[in-house]
């Protein structure tokens, strides 16, 4: 019978084989695990649901980040909140990757991909389309 295999921090979603972490919840066994996820989720550009050890469940962007003090913190927007808020690592539970991730698969080296193939298809007679980028739907609609 074959192994479930489940995503751990030390081993993310390949990103040659997929643009973004979306859908990713990561197990976090240690402190370590913690600062790797924190680390992914400030560079993700969507919204994370942190779930904190007193069992509430955020849904946030998380915008900055401080770790290499005494008493690590994230700093995040909630969803539906005006305010910035702050949560010390140590409150941090799990993470999970929740919202739509609106720079996957918009990276330069994405369009210069798509235009060569692009020229490769005219160059064969057909037509592809447009290359450029979509508008994307928001989180909340």
């Amino acid at each position: 019978m074959p192994q479930e295999q489940t995503s751990t921090p030390s081993h993310p979603p390949d990103p040659k084989k997929r643009d973004s972490y979306e859908k990713w919840a990561p197990e976090i066994k240690n402190e370590e695990d913690l600062r790797e996820v924190l680390d992914l989720a400030f560079d993700y550009r969507g919204d994370v649901t942190i779930t904190t050890k007193a069992g509430e469940k955020i849904v946030a962007y998380i915008f900055n980040r401080v770790s290499d003090t005494t008493e690590p913190y994230i700093e995040f927007y909630p969803k539906n909140e005006d305010a910035p808020r702050v949560l010390k690592y140590r409150e941090v539970a799990g993470l999970a990757f929740t919202g739509i991730d609106s720079a996957a698969g918009r990276s330069w080296e994405s369009w210069l991909k798509k235009n060569e193939e692009k020229k490769k298809a005219l160059a064969e007679g057909r037509d592809i389309g447009d290359i450029e980028p979509k508008p994307m739907p928001l989180d909340n609609e």
